[in-house]
Parts: structure tokens; C-alpha cells; sequence
């Protein structure tokens, strides 16, 4: 147990309320979803006019100013495999829903194509061979997705405002990120611009987000 994290006290009625929305409605699936989507665009175009200056003058590495959330949010969708998803789903500036991890979308083609010929056939088996183990399972939805692999693609819906999604654009798409990543984050970055250019809107990007570069490997969290 960590005392910081898990001490607080808790309340019945409180843990009652959130079993139930949760247990009804906290996995989010989406079987229809096959490309990147812009869901909706709710930003007031007349409010965010007010910061055109601020939009355009940001130097690298600052973030927007918080009130600049009150003009509204946007919202994205698209299929991202669970091991990508994960490093996503510690921006929490923007508003997630939690995937289930499920077979539908399939095995992310990326990490097929990245194996030599031979190999990848024999991945391709034993992939074929694990789903038919996994449904072949007496489990419910939610118990299975414990033994389905994070290669698997699985929805991703998130919705922010202009300052969430321009650090998460900024941040999330540059070489020291995994690449299925990176490509989701280049097409909202080119669905951003196609929004908000009009309006101010300036992103600093990596110029080279797909070259491969070894410093990734540094990369970790680690206690200073």
C-alpha cells in the first residue's frame, strides 16, 4: 500500500455510487470505428478571437494559457494498439474514456510488418492461435481482456481544449515516441491546423517525428 495514494477516507455511499456508474458504463467500445475521426468541434470561434495573439506569439515549449480553455473543447477518436494507448492515457489534461481491450480491430499491423518474413508467419499463428483460445474462454468481456495482448487496437476517444490538446500534440508526436502513436498524432495535428490556423493557432513540431533515433531507448521515469 502507499499511504499518500490509497490513506484518504473513504465513504460508503460514495463507493456504492461509483460501483454502479462504473460497473454500467466505464469501458468504452466501439465497433463501428475504422479511421481517425474528428468527433465534434465546440470551440466558439468569436471567443478564441480574442486570443489570436496569444495563439500566434507562444514561443516552444510554453503552454497556452489556462483560460483559454472557456472557448470550448474538441474531441478525437481513432484505433491505437493498448501498448500505445497506455502512454496516451497518462495526458490528463484531456478527458478519456477507458477502452476495453478487446479482439474486434485486430492486431496493429506495424509490429507485423516491422518482423522479418518467417517470423512474422509464425507471429501471425500464434496470434490466430491465441484468439481461439481466449474465446473459446468461459469468461466475461471485461475478465478476458486480461489475456488478450497489447498489440491488439482498441478505441480511442478523448476530448480536450485548445491548451490539453496543443501539449498533447506537441508532446506526442516526436521521434522519442512510439511510432502507431505518432501517426494518430500527426493527423490530429493536420486536423488542428486545418481548424484553428485561421485563428492563430502555431505548433512546434519535431521536423523529423519518424526518424529513427537510439536516444529513445534513454528514455524513462526515474526518481531525481
Amino acid at each position: 500500500m502507499y499511504p499518500n495514494s490509497f490513506g484518504h477516507e473513504r465513504f460508503p455511499h460514495t463507493e456504492e455510487y461509483n460501483k454502479n456508474w462504473m460497473q454500467r458504463g466505464y469501458y468504452y467500445e466501439n465497433k463501428k470505428l475504422r479511421k481517425f475521426t474528428l468527433v465534434y468541434d465546440k470551440v466558439d470561434r468569436k471567443m478564441l478571437s480574442s486570443y489570436k495573439k496569444v495563439l500566434k506569439q507562444r514561443p516552444m515549449k510554453t503552454e497556452l494559457p489556462q483560460a483559454i480553455g472557456e472557448c470550448g473543447t474538441v474531441a478525437y477518436e481513432f484505433l491505437l494498439d493498448f501498448g500505445s494507448y497506455r502512454d496516451l492515457q497518462r495526458h490528463r489534461a484531456v478527458v478519456q474514456r477507458m477502452p476495453l481491450l478487446v479482439m474486434d480491430h485486430g492486431f496493429n499491423p506495424w509490429y507485423l510488418s516491422s518482423l522479418p518474413g518467417k517470423l512474422r508467419g509464425k507471429a501471425e499463428k500464434f496470434i490466430k492461435a491465441q484468439e481461439e483460445r481466449i474465446r473459446k474462454m468461459k469468461l466475461s468481456k471485461e475478465d478476458q481482456q486480461y489475456f488478450v495482448a497489447m498489440g491488439y487496437r482498441i478505441p480511442c476517444r478523448f476530448s480536450g481544449d485548445l491548451k490539453a490538446l496543443v501539449y498533447l500534440a506537441e508532446l506526442r508526436s516526436t521521434r522519442f515516441v512510439h511510432a502507431t502513436l505518432v501517426e494518430q498524432m500527426l493527423k490530429m495535428i493536420e486536423s488542428m491546423k486545418k481548424l484553428f490556423a485561421k485563428d492563430g493557432l502555431v505548433l512546434h513540431l519535431d521536423d523529423e517525428p519518424n526518424r529513427f533515433d537510439v536516444r529513445r531507448g534513454e528514455q524513462d521515469i526515474v526518481a531525481k
